[in-house]
């Protein structure tokens, strides 16, 4: 376990605390580091992960040395900072993720800056610790650009105490409620945000009432909004035009060559993500209704029959379990009920309970592990094995390619 992985989860008792008091004080204290290099923002219920592993691979794949912040992670801290060179490997995940010793040389000289903040503000969150260390990692490594996915909602987000010459938001959906509010409109007025005046804000929702909030801010701000059509097909498509957009409109504003777009999309971990094939097994960070929605038309656009599909669900007991649960559960022959080792998990006695009356066939897994193994055994020739629920879940599936 690398020293900022012990810090971190010394910190995780301090939970979320809005404002940005703390990051500001933080970035002010180092001598302003993300004044030192371009970068924007990309926001959103759903999609933003994805969006910004495209647009970051199309710019570093035309030359250009891209930093790439994203969260969460799946399996390790690293993960989250990472640096795009040319020419990018479309077949390697997390490539360009800083070192074990980098990440911890890189803690180590950021620690009097975070103690001197807890002294006079309070202890920085886990979050604002690691989006500090990301754009210090960034400016001392000269990156060209910077695209910073947004952590929660987009007001008090630590992201949002940067300088972004364009916002994105890719899609707003109901998730977070107890922070963000209980409506679209609500939720949209909290992400918009991360728009500055006079810096172009994209986005791709259609929503009426989600434009109407956005156009009134932008317009109150002064920042140019530009709607995105992506169109109706498979997702991650969507997310890939958005993204080719995103760099369009970069390189533009920079003054960059235009971006090359004739290269394998990459997949994108943990996003239907095939990390097994005998037994074909997927696994998606699908963790709320409308992530569950779109999950279930990507099955579809693949073609996978509900009598050939197997699910491993487990939910966080914060998230709308019971709608995601009835999205999914018809659509699968066997569901296994299980939990992660979160303590955010919901037990998978209950989820159980409740699949069992929406789901053809459902059983009870005391872990993911479990359920996997379990999986295995009940998949026949031609099935699919589909891992999901939150990322918490998938993280915890062994790769097999």
């Amino acid at each position: 376990m690398t020293q900022l992985a012990q810090y971190l989860a010394q910190l995780q008792r301090f939970g979320i605390a809005p404002g940005l008091e703390r990051i500001e004080a933080l970035l002010q204290n180092a001598g302003n580091p993300h004044h030192n290099f371009p970068h924007i923002l990309v926001g959103g219920t759903n999609g933003k992960g994805s969006t910004c592993e495209f647009a970051a691979r199309l710019l570093a794949h035309n030359g250009k040395r891209i930093g790439l912040y994203t969260s969460p992670h799946l399996y390790r801290w690293n993960e989250r900072l990472r640096i795009l060179p040319a020419p990018v490997s479309p077949s390697q995940i997390f490539d360009g993720a800083v070192s074990d010793h980098e990440l911890d040389a890189l803690l180590e000289s950021a620690l009097p800056y975070i103690e001197n903040v807890a002294k006079t503000l309070g202890q920085p969150t886990e979050f604002e610790v690691v989006t500090f260390l990301a754009l210090l990692h960034f400016a001392r490594q000269n990156v060209d650009l910077a695209v910073l996915e947004v952590g929660l909602g987009g007001k008090w987000d630590a992201t949002n105490a940067t300088n972004p010459f364009l916002s994105v938001v890719t899609h707003v959906a109901l998730d977070h409620c107890d922070r963000l509010g209980n409506t679209h409109a609500e939720i949209a007025a909290d992400k918009v945000h991360i728009a500055r005046p006079d810096c172009p804000f994209l986005t791709a929702e259609t929503r009426a009432d989600v434009l109407g909030v956005f156009a009134a801010h932008c317009e109150r701000i002064g920042a140019p909004m530009i709607g995105i059509e992506v169109g109706d097909g498979p997702f991650q498509e969507q997310n890939a035009i958005l993204a080719a957009c995103i760099a369009h409109e970069v390189a533009e504003i920079l003054g960059w060559p235009r971006p090359e777009m004739d290269f394998p999309r990459p997949s994108v971990p943990g996003r239907f993500e095939t990390v097994s094939r005998h037994p074909k097994i997927i696994i998606d960070a699908a963790n709320n209704p409308e992530g569950a929605q779109i999950l279930a038309r990507e099955l579809e656009n693949h073609g996978i029959q509900s009598e050939n599909l197997i699910l491993v669900l487990g939910i966080l007991a914060d998230k709308n379990w019971r709608e995601m649960t009835q999205i999914l559960a018809p659509r699968a022959n066997v569901t296994l009920c299980t939990q992660t080792n979160s303590p955010r998990a919901l037990d998978a006695e209950t989820l159980f309970q409740f699949a069992k009356d929406c789901a053809p066939c459902a059983e009870i897994s005391p872990s993911v592990t479990h359920a996997v193994n379990r999986a295995k055994e009940l998949a026949d020739e031609g099935d699919t094995i589909l891992v999901t629920g939150s990322f918490t879940t998938i993280c915890e599936v062994q790769r097999a390619v």
